[in-house]
């Protein structure tokens, strides 16, 4: 198996990823990492967690956040949301091959509280898919998904203090417009990354997180080196 290895150790199959996303690594000024940008600032907010707390990865796709938060804190439990099932498999070869265990894994997507009334959704394989109406054209090795929102996904973690990571292609703005409408849910977030994707859902998800009761420590709607907005928030 031929593996593409970044700086931080963490090696997958080369197959997994674009040729576009290899040239982007490859190009970046910061170092051979998925989201340069963004990497020291989750590295810090994790070395901050204590040993009860827990790292949220919403959006997972083959886990590259959760590897490295398992090999940099294999004490801490680790819990991957993602959609699609294959890339959920994924999850736990990329586990094998870097030699972690222990990442929980829930096959689910996750929406804002209002997108559970839209009716039934799907998701085409792929990485940076999004959920769409299961009425909708999509070609492709498309499917019907579960959908959970933020309440119910806190339900099945049971750790108080957490570390939230998502990158959900559009559907952060509804989660976290359910974080500032339900205090209970922010008060167990001690840090939140938000990957954004456009600038109007950036403004309205940071202004959702300040209203949560959340510090904005980073706002970036467009970084360098990464795709997508950054919004590093904490409630400490």
């Amino acid at each position: 198996m031929r593996l593409f290895r970044f700086d931080n150790s963490i090696a997958v199959p080369r197959k997994w990823l674009t040729p576009h996303q290899i040239k982007r690594y490859k190009s970046s000024t910061l170092g051979i990492l998925h989201e340069p940008e963004e990497e020291g600032h989750f590295l810090e907010a994790l070395g901050s967690l204590s040993e009860r707390g827990a790292y949220l990865n919403i959006g997972a796709a083959w886990g590259y956040y959760s590897l490295l938060a398992k090999k940099t804190r294999p004490d801490l439990d680790v819990f991957a949301v993602e959609a699609h099932p294959k890339m959920c498999s994924r999850i736990f070869e990329g586990s094998m091959i870097n030699g972690v265990n222990g990442i929980s894994v829930f096959n689910s997507a996750v929406v804002g509280k209002d997108g559970l009334n839209d009716g039934p959704m799907k998701i085409k394989f792929g990485y940076g898919a999004s959920v769409k109406s299961a009425n909708s054209a999509e070609d492709g090795d498309s499917m019907i998904v579960k959908l959970v929102d933020m309440g119910g996904l806190l339900q099945s973690v049971p750790n108080s203090d957490l570390l939230v990571s998502m990158d959900v292609q559009g559907s952060e703005e509804g989660i976290c417009r359910d974080l500032a409408a339900d205090p209970s849910m922010a008060a167990r977030i001690s840090t939140i990354i938000v990957g954004t994707h456009g600038a109007d859902i950036h403004e309205s998800c940071k202004g959702f997180l300040a209203e949560a009761g959340f510090s904005i420590i980073l706002d970036e709607p467009a970084p360098l080196e990464q795709p997508d907005g950054i919004i590093l928030a904490s409630s400490q």
